[in-house]
């Protein structure tokens, strides 16, 4: 997706791109959240040596950068967010989608992806390019992509925009009409310091249908909006951004970047493809020392796979011990906390791997920028790089004793409240908003309570229960439902059943089932309800 962004982003930062699970020949292990996919994405970081960088991301890439700049704020330098949102959709339209998948297969998905990610004339000028999107999305993991539409249903970040602290690119094309230009400025006017370039005569992958403006707008951004390291007060670890010689960015195919001088420039040859309409992610540009390139395919935390082109010789700092005096402002410091200099400001100097280190004979780990508790972090010396001098006889002083208080009961009204909420976002998942607001919209004074009670109580509290997966309990449920005859549930609940993962065969075998023991009438009306909502809902739309 972004290979025609690489050669410039190449030309100034360290370029890292990943693919998500099952895309792109990614091994494949499914990552059912956001979250997951940002926690694996650091842990592949981390492997790298990189603790700050810049990140781009595209689609379900946008929504990861999001997830890494609220949940991680001490990692994220700049962010570009393109053909993104702060809510994709509705969960049903994801959920859905899972459903047709799972029931059809990719194929149906991948011959209307064109349609979704390019302008009308643009896929009819570039059938090579067409062509690869449709090939993009019919090679991915099914059990991935499921996965993909399940993390984007579940994503809603609507109410935390403004905690969003980095510098900020919104870039979408005119014509999406996936993640168009008003979720775009959606995203402008909640994250505090954010801009918006809106691309003419391009749809959702703006990168392909106009790689030359968003490789210019990339380059000006990541060169310019770079937020520095900062102090965090709560742990006293100190989050300092090293002497760049250029500032970090990332493109959006989930790819990392760091800085040129004195590290490596790499490219992947992977290209990310995504579920809906086109998740693939950018780079992402690093600021720190980083580690050596990081050869072929990710395992273990990793997200996916990851190459990179030949690197560029570089030199890498060598970790100095601490070797300071038994005494002073750098005398023991406590665990997990910075002791600073006893008086006058904090005075980084103005060069070196560390721009930044305090003056004294503390020289800083490696080349990693401060960024809490990672490589580089100060939180605490290390004892082996510690010298202080041990008493022949020390003191025998034992701690105070102090005991740990009872923790007050929670308010009965606090506990029914959490589970009414639990029940609700339950019930929404299993069976769908349209079906959930329609219910309750319906009820009155005469039936509110019902609702709550049914809310609480059975998916609150019985769904919630860890001791059986949603697809078994849609097998009980189903079953329950044709044994007592509710037939006027029958329809929701094979419906909730398909988005559970049960699969047209799997329910007609627990109807099967149902028939042996809940007697035969009952299964024919069961059939006959289940038959027509597995059409509705495995008919890929046209």
């Amino acid at each position: 997706m972004f290979d025609r962004q690489i050669p410039e982003l190449a030309r100034q930062w360290r370029v890292v791109r990943f693919d998500f699970p099952g895309h792109g020949g990614a091994p494949a292990h499914p990552a059912h959240s956001v979250a997951d996919v940002a926690t694996r994405l650091l842990a592949t970081l981390d492997g790298l040596g990189v603790q700050r960088f810049g990140y781009a991301g595209c689609a379900l890439g946008g929504a990861v950068g999001i997830e890494l700049a609220l949940r991680h704020p001490e990692r994220v330098a700049s962010l570009a967010l393109i053909a993104a949102s702060p809510r994709f959709g509705t969960p049903d339209e994801f959920r859905q989608r899972g459903v047709v998948v799972r029931s059809n297969g990719l194929d149906p998905i991948a011959r209307t992806a064109p349609e979704r990610w390019f302008t009308a004339g643009y896929a009819a000028a570039q059938p090579a390019i067409t062509e690869w999107a449709v090939q993009m999305v019919r090679t991915t993991d099914p059990g991935c992509y499921i996965a993909a539409c399940e993390a984007l249903a579940a994503f809603d970040v609507r109410a935390e925009l403004g905690r969003i602290g980095v510098p900020t690119l919104v870039l979408v094309g005119s014509e999406d009409a996936v993640a168009g230009p008003a979720e775009a400025r959606t995203l402008v006017a909640g994250i505090p310091d954010a801009r918006l370039a809106v691309v003419p005569g391009a749809s959702h992958l703006v990168p392909v249908e106009q790689p030359a403006a968003v490789t210019d707008l990339l380059v000006r951004h990541f060169s310019t909006a770079w937020q520095p390291g900062f102090v965090e007060s709560s742990t006293g670890q100190i989050a300092m951004a090293g002497a760049f010689a250029a500032p970090v960015a990332g493109p959006v195919t989930g790819t990392f970047m760091g800085p040129a001088t004195g590290t490596f420039t790499g490219a992947a040859a992977a290209i990310s493809a995504g579920p809906a309409a086109g998740t693939s992610m950018g780079p992402v540009t690093a600021t720190d020392g980083l580690a050596a390139p990081f050869p072929g395919a990710l395992t273990g935390a990793a997200t996916g796979t990851l190459e990179e082109t030949a690197p560029i010789p570089f030199a890498r700092a060598t970790p100095v011990p601490f070797a300071g005096p038994p005494s002073g402002p750098f005398a023991d410091p406590a665990p997990g906390r910075f002791a600073g200099p006893a008086s006058g400001p904090f005075a980084p100097p103005s060069s070196g791997p560390f721009a930044g280190a305090a003056p004294g004979p503390f020289a800083g780990p490696a080349p990693d920028a401060y960024a809490g508790g990672g490589p580089g972090a100060f939180a605490g010396a290390d004892p082996a790089d510690v010298a202080r001098p041990v008493p022949a006889d020390p003191p025998q002083w034992a701690p105070p004793v102090a005991e740990i208080g009872p923790a007050p009961d929670r308010p009965a009204s606090a506990e029914s409240s959490d589970r009414y909420d639990t029940g609700l976002k339950i019930r929404r998942e299993v069976l769908g908003d349209a079906h959930v607001d329609e219910v309750l919209e319906r009820a009155d004074d005469f039936s509110a309570d019902f609702q709550d009670l049914a809310t609480r109580y059975a998916w609150g509290e019985i769904w919630d229960r860890p001791g059986l997966d949603r697809r078994t309990r849609s097998c009980v449920t189903l079953t329950a439902l044709v044994a007592g005859g509710h037939l006027e549930e029958l329809a929701a609940h094979t419906r909730a059943a398909l988005r559970n993962g049960l699969t047209p065969a799997e329910i007609k075998e627990v109807l099967l089932q149902a028939a042996v023991y809940c007697g035969l009438p009952a299964a024919n009306r069961a059939f006959r309800v289940a038959q027509e909502v597995v059409r509705e809902e495995t008919t890929p739309a046209e």
